[in-house]
């Protein structure tokens, strides 16, 4: 992000909020609000378009997104990064992300103001394609889109990884496609597709499904939010084996930014993610399929109630990759989340594993 004026957008604000909603508040919240919500406007630090180190600055487009809720392509500014679609894909979800951490401070004109923000995804969708599309100051749709094969209105992805980045309003992108089973044919379509590539962009972002940089990184774990929680345990799998060699020939390829690739992958091998970043009032963590057959999670006691919590598998193996049946700390557990204050107390998931997939388990268990 642009605190090292490379990058679009404000990730303080999804880093924040999901410090503070997960309780790690030993800091002023006071002040850290104060600059997050100047942030969020003009003049603000989303105003440097990437590697624009000028001020003021003008190519994060704030300006349009303030005045009417989408940013142009082709805008001034000296930003390197001056991909309004991506832009607005971005601020969009760190809009609502503040709007989390407004509800837990009781500033709720601020909550409604950021949360009806957050909606500003859909002005850049485009209802006769279905992607999100770049346009232009006119408002009309840029005629150099392509899904694939060009980075055109986007930042270190294409239009097919983007047009499925919206964590935080899920269930209101699989409306726009018309419902979950026409979103989760798109989607399963582009991991078929980008698995012929090892879900790897290339120089030209030809493929359909990209785990080297970050914009595609919570792909697989959509299907859970359509109520296909079976194809995520499968994809995630799958993604698992062909991006985690951490040889000394190998490694996480293409932006290991700040530890984030690595990072991404102890998740997907302990099963566990979070595809809104945590940043929810009431944070949730979704389920997947782990790679080991125990997991020892131990808990901060300065945060943190519970010794440790631990995750056991049953019928665990390279084969036996779905989630058949799973218990939580004793009980019968059928949906696919489960609440990080759960999380905090300690305890034991316990999930049955086997080689077909159990369409019943999890289905259409979002919140």
């Amino acid at each position: 992000g642009n605190y090292t004026y490379v990058m679009i957008g404000d990730p303080a604000a999804s880093f924040f909020a999901t410090a503070y909603n997960k309780g790690i508040r030993n800091y002023n919240v006071v002040k850290a609000y104060e600059g997050l919500r100047k942030n969020a406007f003009v003049g603000g630090i989303r105003d440097h378009a990437g590697y624009e180190h000028e001020s003021p600055a003008f190519g994060g487009g704030m300006d349009y997104y303030v005045r009417q809720g989408w940013i142009p392509e082709r805008i001034r500014g000296k930003g390197g990064h001056k991909d309004g679609c991506a832009m607005t894909l971005e601020y969009a979800y760190q809009d609502w992300c503040l709007a989390q951490l407004a509800a837990n401070f009781g500033k709720w004109s601020d909550y409604e103001l950021f949360m009806r923000r957050s909606q500003n995804y859909r002005n850049v969708w485009n209802p006769e394609n279905k992607y999100m599309q770049p346009r232009e100051i006119d408002g009309s749709w840029c005629k150099e889109f392509k899904p694939i094969g060009s980075e055109f209105g986007f930042t270190e992805a294409n239009g097919a990884v983007y047009t499925h980045f919206v964590p935080h309003d899920m269930q209101g992108l699989i409306g726009l496609f018309g419902g979950k089973d026409a979103y989760v044919e798109r989607l399963n379509r582009q991991f078929v597709e980008g698995e012929k590539n090892g879900f790897k962009h290339d120089r030209y972002y030809t493929t359909w499904t990209a785990y080297t940089n970050q914009p595609g990184t919570g792909m697989a774990h959509l299907f859970n939010h359509a109520g296909y929680p079976w194809l995520t345990q499968k994809w995630v799998r799958k993604v698992k084996d062909a991006y985690g060699d951490i040889t000394p020939y190998g490694g996480y390829e293409d932006d290991e930014d700040q530890g984030q690739m690595g990072a991404l992958g102890v998740l997907m091998a302990i099963g566990l993610f979070e595809v809104d970043g945590g940043a929810a009032e009431k944070p949730v963590y979704e389920i997947t399929s782990p790679i080991f057959d125990r997991i020892v999670i131990k808990l901060n006691p300065d945060y943190y109630r519970g010794n440790q919590f631990e995750i056991i598998t049953n019928n665990n193996s390279s084969e036996n990759i779905y989630i058949q049946s799973a218990k939580l700390n004793g009980n019968v557990h059928n949906t696919y989340w489960f609440f990080h204050d759960d999380f905090t107390k300690g305890g034991i998931l316990i999930l049955n594993m086997d080689s077909i997939p159990n369409k019943e388990w999890g289905y259409l268990s979002h919140r």
